[in-house]
């Protein structure tokens, strides 16, 4: 009998073969598991915009004082085509201001696929169908604020609107660390990124698109006082304002913050930036899962490689509108391409 207490003594494989687990081929995920990592992801970076553009845009209307009525109504239908919203429904609080059944609609209506209440409740039922693939601190977060959101949140949001928004803000911020710190940087990890940089990159584009392709978005408002309060206000809805400060001083110019919000490389919400993180996540899904179809990862790179080389004169020969429709086009086909491969299997 040997005395040698060592169990690995009488494997025959080599301890450090055993140990090596760590580099393992990955098995690609299950279709239902890949779709609901993606889409909890999405649904909760949405969440984040709707709030932020929702608080900038009320802040706006309050700087700006008493615009005329038109003018009002021309800048919150605006924040409804974000959100690819044609108009609220007639029986939808009638009688009240534009802007509060506005916002109202995109909080707390849970029959609008747009609204903040909804998303969270779309992300926390993809998290809950998956919770054995992801950390308890992501599902509790989620949870948590889901039952904050359905419980004292209305009472929450009609005695401090801000503030209810700054909470789902922040909550999503929470959310990406978590997502950072919580999860390997495997399939899982690399789905919540892809996520979030495709809702990224298509919400900017829709915002930019509402403030460009009506030339006067900011229709009466002819004083460059008042002119600079709207572009700020642009800016804040994408998170960019100090960030633009530092490279943009002086009057606010539209060109320069449409250029800035799409092809400044550096700045981690311009569309370029995404665009290139959204095919770096592509192409580790794909080696992962040794997938030989790369089309997603083709359609974000030659995206990425026009606008990385791309100039601020070709948004103004092209058009802007035309040009951000045309990104998100691509967009659109790449996630297409994704959803086709890895979530209908």
């Amino acid at each position: 009998m040997n005395g040698n207490n060592d169990m690995t003594g009488s494997l025959d494989v080599p301890v450090a073969e055993q140990l090596d687990f760590v580099n393992l081929p990955q098995r690609p995920m299950l279709a239902r598991v890949a779709d609901s990592m993606f889409w909890m992801s999405r649904y909760v970076e949405r969440a984040e915009h709707i709030a932020r553009i929702l608080s900038v845009n009320a802040n706006l209307l309050t700087d700006v004082g008493d615009l005329a009525r038109d003018v009002q109504e021309r800048q919150w239908k605006s924040v409804l085509r974000v959100f690819h919203i044609d108009a609220l429904p007639d029986d939808y609080e009638p009688g009240r201001p534009i802007g509060e059944r506005v916002v109202h609609y995109l909080t707390f209506n849970e029959h609008e696929s747009n609204s903040i209440l909804n998303c969270i409740r779309q992300a926390r039922e993809n998290a809950r169908a998956i919770r054995e693939n992801i950390s308890a601190e992501l599902y509790e977060s989620l949870n948590e604020l889901y039952w904050a959101l359905r419980g004292e949140g209305r009472a929450g949001y009609d005695t401090a609107a801000e503030q209810f928004y700054d909470r789902v803000a922040t909550f999503s911020m929470l959310f990406q660390g978590l997502c950072d710190h919580t999860l390997p940087r495997d399939q899982r990890w690399q789905f919540t990124q892809l996520a979030k940089w495709f809702e990224r990159v298509d919400v900017t584009c829709r915002v930019l698109e509402s403030r460009f392709d009506q030339p006067a978005a900011a229709p009466r408002i002819n004083d460059a006082p008042l002119r600079n309060i709207h572009w700020m206000a642009v800016l804040r809805m994408c998170c960019a304002l100090e960030p633009f400060r530092r490279v943009q001083s002086g009057e606010l110019d539209p060109l320069k913050i449409g250029a800035y919000l799409i092809l400044d490389g550096r700045f981690p919400r311009s569309i370029v930036f995404g665009v290139a993180r959204a095919a770096e996540s592509v192409k580790e899904i794909r080696l992962a899962t040794r997938r030989r179809d790369a089309d997603a990862e083709r359609i974000l790179g030659r995206l990425h490689a026009h606008l990385r080389f791309a100039q601020s004169a070709e948004l103004i020969d092209v058009g802007l509108p035309l040009y951000l429709a045309d990104i998100r086009d691509r967009v659109k086909d790449a996630a297409l391409s994704i959803s086709q491969a890895y979530f209908l299997r």
